[in-house]
């Protein structure tokens, strides 16, 4: 692995700098999971385990950087070099928010993947919009610059968001449900 990430960063000019951070982060949690796996000791085990998948996960960031429209990858962007400077505002919430930020896209996404014939299927989906919305309206306003009454557009995207899924969700069980 050495000589892989040694070989990457001499060669990878035409990589993105979001990209090329990733990919190296990868390579690096690979080689320490081969290192701890090598051990073949069973304290170490779940090390390895979860050294790997820090590692997928940072491939994922990696490649997810290429992807056109794809949200994630924008925010990501947006507040890495935030969250990596080592100030006490963001010290050691990097992986925490991009965490966050898989999860709350993957809220998404499934919000997305359901029966779209559904009735409410595109209550909850757009509920599941206005939620991320208010996410990303927090975290541009802590990480990015300060909003202006940066409450109210917090807690009325968040508010319409809950909203949204509620009903909707009810929509789904009972079709009399409407939207008031």
């Amino acid at each position: 692995m050495p000589v892989l990430i040694v070989l990457f960063q001499l060669n990878a000019h035409n990589n993105l700098s979001l990209e090329r951070r990733y990919l190296v982060i990868a390579f690096l949690f690979s080689w320490f999971g081969d290192l701890l796996l090598m051990q073949n000791r069973n304290d170490l085990f779940l090390f390895g385990l979860v050294s790997f998948l820090l590692a997928h996960i940072s491939y994922i960031i990696a490649f997810m950087v290429r992807i056109q429209h794809a949200y994630i990858a924008l925010m990501l962007y947006i507040l890495s070099p935030k969250l990596n400077t080592n100030t006490e505002e963001t010290k050691g919430l990097l992986v925490p928010v991009v965490l966050y930020t898989f999860v709350v896209v993957g809220m998404t996404y499934t919000s997305y993947l359901r029966d779209r014939e559904a009735p409410g299927f595109w209550t909850v989906f757009v509920g599941a919009v206005f939620f991320v919305l208010s996410d990303s309206l927090i975290a541009l306003n802590r990480f990015v610059m300060p909003l202006p009454t940066p409450g109210l557009f917090i807690m009325f995207t968040y508010g319409l968001g809950q909203y949204l899924i509620t009903v909707g969700s009810l929509q789904v069980a009972d079709k009399n449900v409407k939207i008031c």
